[in-house]
């Protein structure tokens, strides 16, 4: 059976709640219930060889990829070239694998011809187990759409059981993924220099495209295109979502809310945010539940990125986010204070998130001015421990209960 992906530029303003949250492509036809769509998604299957040397089509020996040369004809307004646009490949590869012991990837572009297996095109062969191309509307009609950056599409056979990346034989999957092309808009432009995101905002960041494709290739899905059917463990934003590695389905839950910093949300394509600051807790769960190992090294996430904030005694702010150092956070929040105030001070530089809290002038009514004698600041990795910090400590300050409301919210990673 054949499963598509397509990932576009959305006109217009798309609302994304901010909570923790991921979605699998789950069986041919939903359960209706995420978590019973989880337990028999398709997925890549544990085997005991490799594509290349025994012709076994799965996780044993990594998954074997190949690049097409249509890659290299991809228009790179930073002149990217042919072996730039492959490391780049491999470098989303590898931040897909990164802590996880089985599932890993191997290049075999040269050994393996990439092959597009639908018979309309004229070709039968799979090809390697991931294929990547770049086509032309003319060459693949789905690119008709001009604002389409990429689509991925993946093969799943029926099966009785599927050998899970634990080891566990499962009878409740009954379809393991064979092969997976992504395909790349040509009539796209493209760039991998983070700093041309002001100067061609028309074009996509290249890297967090493939970041993003692979993730479908994988099994997973777009969790803003249907939250009913999204996977969460507690709705706490942000935060880790444990996989039990032995029941991967364990503690798990339905949860309409939807990660807004989460790869695999389609929206976060064209920009570079994703790919500076990489795969959220939303995604690496996602992962994990597909291909549960009691071996996973749990990497830290969100560490990369910086965020700032300054105000003034009057009241006014400036904050900074997505910086790639705590001194570049700093000095961005202090500029953007210092635009509309003459004297700021900053508070002390975070990777996670950020409240700032200020009392109201007329305790109990929310809808009164902010009163900025009386304020609090606090940062963690979970925005809602930060939001009850700063109010709380903003009434400490006040002395009066239920007199403080959050003013700012943001984090580091923001876009």
């Amino acid at each position: 059976m054949v499963r598509f992906f397509a990932t576009s530029i959305l006109a217009g303003l798309l609302i994304v709640q901010s909570a923790a949250a991921f979605v699998v492509e789950g069986p041919r036809k939903s359960t209706g219930n995420p978590i019973e769509d989880l337990r028999r998604a398709s997925r890549w299957a544990m085997t005991d060889g490799s594509l290349v040397e025994t012709q076994q089509r799965g996780l044993g020996g990594g998954l074997e990829y190949s690049v097409d040369v249509s890659i290299c004809e991809l228009h790179f307004v930073d002149d990217t070239n042919c072996d730039q646009a492959k490391n780049v490949i491999a470098q989303a590869l590898d931040r897909w694998s990164s802590g996880h012991p089985v599932l890993k990837f191997t290049d075999v572009t040269g050994q393996i011809k990439p092959s597009f297996p639908l018979a309309v095109f004229g070709e039968t062969d799979q090809g390697a187990e991931i294929d990547f191309y770049a086509s032309s509307a003319l060459e693949f009609p789905n690119f008709r759409n001009a604002l389409m950056n990429g689509y991925t599409i993946f093969y799943d056979r029926p099966t009785n059981y599927v050998t899970l990346a634990n080891g566990v034989r499962s009878t409740d999957v009954k379809d393991r993924i064979e092969s997976a092309d992504v395909r790349v808009n040509k009539e796209r432009c493209f760039y991998v220099d983070e700093n041309l995101e002001k100067t061609h905002p028309s074009c996509v960041h290249f890297p967090t495209l493939i970041l993003h494709e692979v993730g479908h290739a994988l099994g997973l899905g777009h969790p803003t295109e249907r939250p009913s059917l999204n996977i969460d463990s507690d709705d706490i934003p942000y935060n880790e979502i444990p996989i039990n590695c032995m029941a991967s389905t364990e503690g798990l839950k339905p949860s309409i809310k939807v990660a807004g910093s989460a790869a695999m949300v389609r929206r976060n394509v064209q920009a570079p945010g994703i790919w500076k600051r990489g795969l959220s807790n939303d995604d690496v769960a996602g992962r994990d539940a597909l291909y549960p190992n009691c071996d996973i090294e749990n990497l830290p996430r969100f560490s990369q990125l910086w965020g700032g904030f300054s105000r003034s005694e009057n009241g006014s702010v400036g904050l900074s986010k997505g910086q790639d150092t705590r001194n570049d956070a700093l000095l961005l929040a202090q500029k953007n204070c210092s635009a509309t105030s003459g004297a700021c001070v900053s508070v002390e530089p975070f990777n996670g998130c950020f409240v700032y809290a200020m009392a109201k002038e007329e305790v109990g009514n929310s809808g009164s001015a902010f009163d900025w004698r009386y304020w609090a600041v606090a940062s963690a990795q979970d925005p809602v421990a930060a939001r009850v910090n700063a109010v709380r400590d903003c009434n400490q300050k006040r002395g009066i209960g239920n007199a403080c409301r959050v003013h700012t919210e943001f984090c580091a990673f923001d876009q």
